[in-house]
């Protein structure tokens, strides 16, 4: 019995002969392997294409996705590769032929191109389908007015004298038709300052979905000057009013509040304004007061109020 144990032992390797002849075993196979994918294969590719040189009045579906099938001639490194990672190429856009509502590339044409996007060493044989033919629409030109910003932060005591001066005041903007028509206007980029001084920035369009903008940057100036709370006491007229009948208001005057230059305040009297009811109101409404409107303003002045804004009224025949 112990005579067999000793030849089994002597006849079946040891555990460190069994790893040396596994390590020589994977060595040589990968040597196998590298010798034949050096070797030049013939095969079929599936090449995801992309779009370039996309002329700017032509606007591609989004959804598009279409695929050529190139008969490559490379090392099987290379054609590994090609199956697996670089599996995209460029097709130009730049001398396709478009139609009515589609266009037609040659890629054969493309030849010479589509090969230099290949490894050095692979040979482009051909490709399939020699033509791509697909929908596409045109994009609409049109020059849309850049809208002057609302929301500005001025200092305390601060505000905006005269109007902005945008440079350019408009731009040409591309993009699909109903996009564009349905645009009245271009907003800039929001401005954080807090200006106490004259504005002059150089800022961005804010970005529209799918609508690319000839100038993406506008000049913005604006004169800040320092203003001052005002209020006055003004009469209230009446229009509209039949000769056979008086009418008195209660109150008969508005007091009315509103920012100035700080040297212009003392010019501004009350005559520069006029209140007005409408005595017309009477007959098409029952309430017994009548609304205050502001009919004439002096120039230079902002953020008008008044008290009140509707008043009571007794007519007399």
């Amino acid at each position: 019995m112990q005579r067999d144990f000793k030849y089994f032992r002597l006849r079946f390797p040891g555990k460190k002969r069994l790893r040396f002849f596994s390590f020589f075993f994977a060595l040589s196979f990968l040597f196998w392997i590298i010798t034949k994918l050096s070797n030049t294969f013939t095969s079929s590719v599936d090449f995801q294409v992309d779009f370039v040189d996309i002329p700017e009045l032509i606007l591609l579906d989004r959804n598009l996705n279409l695929k050529v099938k190139a008969d490559i001639s490379a090392s099987g490194f290379d054609l590994l590769i090609y199956h697996f990672f670089k599996n995209k190429i460029n097709v130009s856009l730049e001398n396709a032929d478009y139609m009515s509502n589609l266009v037609k590339i040659d890629l054969m044409d493309q030849k010479f191109r589509l090969q230099q996007q290949l490894y050095q060493n692979a040979n482009l044989n051909l490709i399939s389908p020699p033509n791509l033919t697909f929908p596409y629409d045109k994009l609409k030109r049109m020059k849309i007015p850049i809208i002057p910003p609302e929301k500005i932060n001025y200092k305390r005591g601060y505000d905006l004298e005269g109007d902005w001066v945008i440079i350019p005041d408009s731009v040409w903007v591309y993009g699909p038709s109903e996009k564009v028509k349905a645009l009245s206007g271009l907003f800039i980029e929001p401005l954080s300052e807090e200006y106490f001084g004259d504005i002059d920035e150089n800022v961005k369009l804010l970005p529209v979905d799918q609508i690319k903008y000839e100038t993406e940057k506008v000049s913005i100036k604006a004169s800040v000057k320092r203003f001052t709370e005002k209020s006055l006491e003004t009469f209230i007229n009446i229009k509209n009013l039949p000769d056979s009948l008086a009418i008195k208001l209660f109150p008969q005057s508005v007091k009315v509040t509103f920012f100035v230059l700080i040297e212009k305040a003392e010019t501004i009297t009350a005559g520069d304004f006029k209140f007005t009811c409408n005595f017309n109101q009477v007959q098409t409404t029952e309430k017994k007061t009548l609304d205050v409107l502001l009919e004439m303003q002096p120039n230079g002045v902002s953020n008008i109020r008044w008290k009140p804004k509707k008043v009571d009224y007794l007519v007399r025949k």
